[in-house]
């Protein structure tokens, strides 16, 4: 059975137990983003490893069980090794709701500034960046989209459709989009404008394009196309793996040129660029994966 997320985003959470900052998170609106966690919060999802992933307002997920108040879920745009479908994963039903008639037309919008507000006629709610929604039609100003909770309008300023790139590289647009997120601190586990993690990073940055690479790391270094650090352009994925790229891989940046990254760097740092050559990433790079083309 299929159903959409009705909170403006959700962790997936590794068990379906209560701890302390799905407590903190239960006690807000469904509608409000992740922004009210602290950097203690978000490093507690990181040392007890809590969390895996997160989805977005309107997210499609495949459930597969329901029971005390949890759902056991795919989440099918999110490409995993875990599961041959998606991402698998615990979310609070509350969450979710069976999915709207008329729901998944073909054309999509996706939010592109870190945060925005979708209007309906007599209220609104806030959205974050990779909130991807059905496009209805549009105006001037606007796309009326079509949203788990019925038809609403999307300012253009904050959105695109996915997939058409008004001219521009889409490699360059990816850069131009990864780098407001300058100074944003880390969140394992996230996929929004609220925070990321690096390969949640790299994954939304394509996915608001209408490209779906895999969520993790080992994955998104796996897939694509392989190149040589002499050839990478901007909007490459650049992938590092511990002793000196012989052990696990561990990190994932965008190149943006001149020997340069920009990355969701660790938990308890921020969106920051960091330079290649001369650096400890210089001898962990492993392999250049372009998605883009």
């Amino acid at each position: 059975m299929k159903k959409v997320v009705t909170s403006g985003s959700t962790f997936l959470w590794k068990e379906p137990k209560e701890n302390e900052v799905l407590l903190k998170i239960e006690n807000k609106s469904k509608e409000k983003l992740h922004t009210f966690l602290t950097s203690e919060d978000t490093m507690t999802l990181f040392e007890e490893r809590l969390v895996d992933s997160e989805v977005t307002y309107g997210t499609v997920v495949e459930v597969l069980s329901e029971e005390n108040g949890w759902s056991y879920v795919i989440i099918l745009d999110q490409a995993s090794d875990k599961n041959p479908k998606g991402y698998p994963g615990y979310i609070p039903t509350e969450y979710l709701s069976a999915m709207p008639e008329g729901y998944k037309r073909k054309e999509q919008v996706a939010v592109i500034a870190p945060t925005t507000e979708l209007h309906f006629k007599d209220t609104t709610r806030p959205l974050a960046f990779g909130t991807v929604l059905e496009l209805v039609e549009e105006t001037t100003a606007d796309y009326l989209v079509n949203s788990p909770n019925g038809e609403a309008y999307l300012a253009k300023e904050a959105a695109q459709k996915t997939g058409i790139y008004s001219g521009r590289p889409l490699a360059d647009g990816m850069v131009d989009l990864a780098e407001q997120f300058l100074g944003l601190p880390y969140v394992w586990a996230g996929t929004s404008g609220c925070g990321f993690d690096c390969s949640g990073f790299m994954y939304s940055l394509h996915r608001v394009n209408g490209i779906f690479i895999p969520r993790d790391t080992p994955e998104q270094a796996a897939a694509g196309k392989h190149l040589a650090y002499k050839d990478a352009k901007p909007g490459d994925l650049l992938l590092f793996a511990y002793e000196k790229g012989k052990g696990e891989i561990h990190h994932v940046g965008m190149y943006v040129g001149n020997d340069e990254m920009i990355h969701s760097h660790t938990p308890g740092s921020k969106v920051m660029k960091s330079k290649i050559s001369g650096s400890k990433y210089e001898e962990e790079l492993i392999v250049v994966s372009r998605y883009w083309e």
